[in-house]
């Protein structure tokens, strides 16, 4: 996604970076279907424990196989709800900073255009 700067060497260029925008739009994009993805696991789960709550009847061994698996349960429900968060974290702070990198190479390539005019 980042390319290497193509201004010859010679000069301090410690501080540039370069990027490949349309590398990362399609990064945000595949960082949002796996998040979709996520949801979706996490809405087949609910599913699959209704059907099994259904399943397992209602007697005594029943109410403790929900005892013992209900935590289970929301522990991953809650861990597949944390990545899908993450992951949009992720792909928000990828977008802000692309944005702000092409906002100031276009910043620049006006400023170097005024320049030039003179």
């Amino acid at each position: 996604m980042t390319n290497p700067d193509p201004v010859a060497g010679g000069q301090n260029h410690a501080h540039r970076v370069s990027a490949d925008p349309a590398a990362a739009v399609a990064l945000a994009l595949r960082l949002a279907q796996a998040a979709e993805g996520l949801a979706a696991v996490r809405g087949e789960l609910s599913t699959l424990l209704l059907d099994i709550d259904a399943a397992v009847g209602a007697d005594g061994a029943a109410g403790a196989f929900r005892t013992g698996f209900a935590p289970a349960a929301t522990e991953v429900a809650a861990s597949l709800r944390d990545a899908e968060e993450r992951l949009g974290e992720h792909r928000r702070a990828l977008e802000t900073g692309v944005d702000a990198l092409v906002g100031a190479d276009a910043d620049a390539s006006a400023h170097l255009g005024r320049s030039a005019a003179r």
